[in-house]
């Protein structure tokens, strides 16, 4: 059968921001955020779990998945496949709303609850600064590396990063918690419909000993199979391709703009210099500056100049 793309944020709010699937939304992320033992969530309240119908042209709801845990946390999970403009930025500023929005008129802002920002990529964020595929970031004092508040965490998961890991490093990447969950974002391609035969059977391996990944498992096969599911996923994978298509297309055209541009500069040089070259000959020859100037319809000031060049 064939699998959606759970990288598309459709699927992805579907197997993991729906309330009858929290069990799978908690072991996802508490392999993400490394949570073992007693530091483990345990229980999740969804705060935006309504889908909007998709439409014609794949315009929709809110796709991320926002969550409260039972450790009095605020999770939000987003998941982009298209490189957006100014995204530390982004994140940064939909951290700052649901920060914000936890605390009421009047009340104290020691109640403000830890808030934590999750974004699964498909691109690199950092790509000149980090090759690794999970990076976390917290507010330190500059010298001495201490926390300026336990409030403020972010991590960002490049799945291109991890794809590149998981074919090299295969060992190292299965020593990580969140391996099978990303694997499992991995595994299909929405843009060539193909799916990565080896990580798929690496999944059903894991599934043999792992109740969670079996039942994400079973309930992502449901969801691909689902015929009205399957409609409203291919609308919106025709939205978000138009989307990557345009984006392309302005790519190519400033290229393009860029080398006429180039060349026109190009070609006004090498005239200039063949005009210098021009004059020096003249003048080499025994011509007067006067006649140069003259017959090259030029003032004898610019004939000076260009012969200093």
């Amino acid at each position: 059968m064939q699998y959606l793309d759970l990288k598309m944020d459709f699927m992805f709010k579907q197997l993991f921001g729906h309330p009858s699937r929290k069990s799978i939304t908690m072991a996802f992320l508490n392999a993400l955020l490394h949570r073992t033992g007693d530091d483990r969530i345990i229980d999740v309240q969804f705060e935006n779990t309504e889908l909007t119908k998709e439409t014609e042209d794949g315009k929709t709801g809110r796709l991320d998945v926002i969550v409260r845990t039972n450790r009095g946390e605020r999770i939000h999970v987003e998941i982009q496949i298209i490189p957006q403009y100014g995204m530390p930025e982004r994140l940064l500023y939909y951290w700052a709303r649901l920060f914000s929005s936890s605390l009421s008129k009047g009340e104290r802002y020691d109640i403000l609850p830890p808030t934590i920002m999750i974004a699964i990529l498909n691109y690199p964020l950092f790509p000149h600064e980090t090759d690794r595929f999970h990076t976390v970031f917290h507010i330190r004092e500059d010298e001495e590396q201490f926390l300026w508040s336990h409030h403020l965490e972010f991590h960002v998961l490049d799945l291109s990063q991890f794809m590149v890991k998981w074919k090299k490093y295969r060992r190292e990447v299965k020593q990580s918690p969140e391996w099978p969950w990303l694997t499992m974002l991995s595994a299909v391609d929405g843009r060539t419909k193909k799916m990565d035969e080896e990580m798929f059977r690496e999944l059903e391996g894991i599934a043999m000993t792992e109740q969670d990944i079996l039942e994400a498992l079973e309930e992502w096969q449901s969801l691909s199979v689902d015929p009205e599911n399957r409609y409203a996923y291919e609308m919106r994978l025709k939205w978000l391709l138009d989307q990557l298509s345009n984006i392309r297309g302005s790519r190519e055209e400033g290229r393009q703009e860029g080398l006429k541009e180039g060349l026109k500069k190009g070609l006004e040089q090498g005239r200039e210099e063949g005009k210098n070259e021009t004059i020096r000959k003249m003048v080499e020859k025994g011509m007067s500056i006067t006649d140069v100037a003259h017959i090259l319809d030029m003032t004898e000031k610019e004939v000076w100049e260009r012969l200093g060049d």
